[in-house]
């Protein structure tokens, strides 16, 4: 099982399938969301974009300028679940809040309602897959994440838990959970200007161009920090 930071699955939910070590068949082309249902007459998309990615990526400033951009609604699962009650209790060990996906996933099949909403989320558990038009993921580089999250008074387990997420590619695996990888796109959360990478989302939702997976490899720069973060036990 993948522990996601800040999250913990309900009790009894079902874990994705690890993926298949065969060769995946050949996507299909993204050519933008007009060849989906997903549309509308004013140019607009219809349903869910998702931004996902690890804590202090810079998922909410990105999120809520892109709503910004292409006039859509916003919504953060983690403030939706607290405002709510759709919690389960708290994991203390992880100090994370441990959310009930059920009705999360319903109130955010509501919030739809046929228009279009932005979702920044850090787990893929809650989100209705149906209604997802693409998945965009946040990525930063670990050592400017260490940096972020001390700011932030994490603890040094849970900085490690969250370096570790990052390092090996924890957002894209939860971002292949909710969709298929032709409708993925990567974008720098922590080096880059947002509207830079905001463009960049604008021309992979429009169709404009596409990005393999795979552009951030972060292997370097953990080595860089490593003797920075707490050991097993610590």
């Amino acid at each position: 099982m993948m522990l996601r930071p800040g999250f913990e699955p309900r009790s009894g939910a079902r874990e994705a399938p690890m993926l298949s070590r065969a060769t995946p068949p050949e996507p299909k082309a993204w050519n933008g969301y007009r060849e989906y249902k997903h549309f509308s007459r004013e140019d607009k998309p219809h349903g869910i974009i998702v931004v996902i990615g690890t804590p202090g990526s810079g998922k909410t400033i990105l999120a809520k300028r892109l709503a910004s951009k292409i006039r859509c609604d916003y919504l953060n699962v983690g403030s939706l679940a607290k405002e709510r009650g759709f919690i389960l209790g708290i994991d203390h060990k992880r100090n994370s809040l441990i959310l009930d996906e059920v009705p999360i996933t319903e109130e955010i099949k509501k919030l739809v309602d046929n228009k279009c909403l932005v979702v920044e989320t850090i787990s893929p558990n809650a989100i209705p897959k149906d209604l997802v038009i693409i998945t965009v993921v946040i990525r930063c580089r670990p050592s400017i994440l260490l940096e972020r999250l001390r700011s932030r008074g994490y603890s040094l387990g849970k900085i490690r838990e969250n370096i570790e997420y990052e390092v090996i590619d924890g957002p894209v695996y939860d971002a292949l959970v909710i969709i298929g990888r032709e409708r993925i796109v990567e974008v720098d959360g922590c080096e880059s200007k947002p509207d830079d990478e905001i463009r960049v989302v604008l021309d992979f939702l429009r169709g404009r161009k596409r990005r393999e997976l795979g552009r951030f490899n972060w292997s370097s720069d953990f080595i860089s920090i490593i003797d920075s973060l707490p050991q097993d036990g610590q």
